[in-house]
């Protein structure tokens, strides 16, 4: 009896050592997949989604001198971004040449005694200039060599 007891213990110990040799692997293996599913992959959409990342994305790129070096040359790089900002400063062009013109037609409205005089009256008639404002405006052009007769005042704002 004492050989099997012996037997039986030695096949128990190898058992046992098979058992933890599988146990182990398992564990490994667990571990390996839980720690592989830990590297995810960031959806950089989403994250742009968000106005307030998005924001602080934008001013942490402003806001460093090698981070917005790469972002200029990204944006070189890109056939689109570049065909944005080619309409970008084409429209700023655009805008600078509509306010040029709408100084100088200012300045050349403002030398016409007689368009003045026609567009204050129909600005006081039209109820978007007051009476008040209508010989205020008449007093400073007449001080200033723009002699503009014949203005008649809007005759519902004197009734009020």
């Amino acid at each position: 009896m004492k050989v099997s007891k012996l037997k039986q213990a030695k096949i128990n110990e190898t058992l046992k050592m098979s058992i933890m040799k599988t146990l182990i692997m398992i564990i490994s293996v667990l571990g390996f997949i839980i720690l592989s599913n830990c590297t995810q992959k960031i959806d950089v959409n989403k994250l742009l989604d968000n106005s307030e990342i998005r924001s602080d994305i934008f001013e942490a790129i402003a806001n460093d001198h090698d981070q917005m070096t790469l972002f200029m040359e990204s944006i070189q790089s890109n056939k689109h971004a570049m065909q944005m900002m080619q309409g970008h400063y084409m429209m700023k062009g655009n805008m600078m040449k509509d306010s040029m013109m709408m100084h100088n037609m200012m300045g050349n409205m403002m030398k016409n005694e007689k368009m003045m005089e026609k567009m204050i009256q129909m600005m006081n008639n039209e109820g978007m200039m007051s009476n008040e404002c209508m010989q205020a405006m008449s007093k400073t052009m007449n001080d200033k060599g723009m002699h503009i007769s014949g203005m008649e005042m809007n005759q519902d704002e004197d009734n009020k």
